[in-house]
């Protein structure tokens, strides 16, 4: 049966167009045997796991111009392999579960969303069949590096390993606590050795002030001449 505000049609295999049909959610009655599908134009937000796991058939899905934010880490579990074409562009998707497409096969659109660049954006992509020209195409809206804000995400990751960053900045960030208590302990040794040559001054200067004792006229000598 063909799920509900949806066209199903046989022309090399069964054909499901559900585009513009005000879906919010991906159809769970999908026939096992579509081999494409269009889900394109309406309002679905995520990608549930294993939500195509009995379409073994399916060799284009074309998932654009929704609202999608969320892809579940095996959302493509049973497709993997036999899917061609992966359409995922002008959606809402900032960042995936860095294994979202691990064994896809397909050509993968997904540009014109607002993706952040960072570590796991560069395994996702590594991770693709066709991960150069999946690349080229993504633009970092937003990244870990602020320089590469707007740039595509190719240049980007040709100008720094995005997963080395996190090491980096730990790195950074246990020298400047290190270089915090030096100088601390630096300061205290300074404060210490001033207040000691304070404190011997003024004692100096107290003993100083304490009046000299006179001898008397007829005082003997403390040292006594013997002839």
């Amino acid at each position: 049966m063909c799920p509900k505000g949806c066209l199903c049609s046989s022309s090399g295999g069964l054909n499901v167009t559900c585009s513009n049909a005000n879906l919010k959610e991906i159809p769970r009655d999908l026939p096992p045997e579509t081999v494409l599908l269009y889900l394109d134009s309406n309002q679905i937000t995520s990608i549930p796991n294993e939500i195509f796991k009995d379409l073994h058939q399916l060799r284009v899905l074309n998932l654009s111009k929704n609202g999608i934010e969320f892809i579940d880490e095996h959302a493509f579990k049973g497709v993997a392999e036999t899917l061609q074409t992966l359409d995922l562009s002008d959606n809402r998707i900032q960042s995936v579960h860095k294994n979202a497409f691990n064994n896809l096969k397909a050509r993968a659109r997904i540009a014109n969303n607002p993706w952040h660049c960072d570590c796991t954006l560069q395994q996702v992509l590594r991770s693709m069949a066709s991960n150069h020209e999946t690349a080229h195409n993504v633009i970092c809206k937003t990244s870990v590096l602020d320089e590469h804000a707007g740039r595509p995400f190719l240049n980007a990751a040709n100008d720094a390993d995005l997963c080395n960053l996190p090491k980096k900045t730990t790195d950074y960030a246990m020298l400047v606590t290190m270089f915090g208590w030096f100088t601390m302990v630096i300061s205290y040794v300074v404060y210490y050795v001033r207040q000691n040559q304070e404190d011997a001054r003024r004692h100096l200067e107290y003993l100083k002030s304490l009046p000299s004792r006179q001898k008397k006229a007829d005082e003997p000598d403390d040292i006594s001449t013997v002839v």
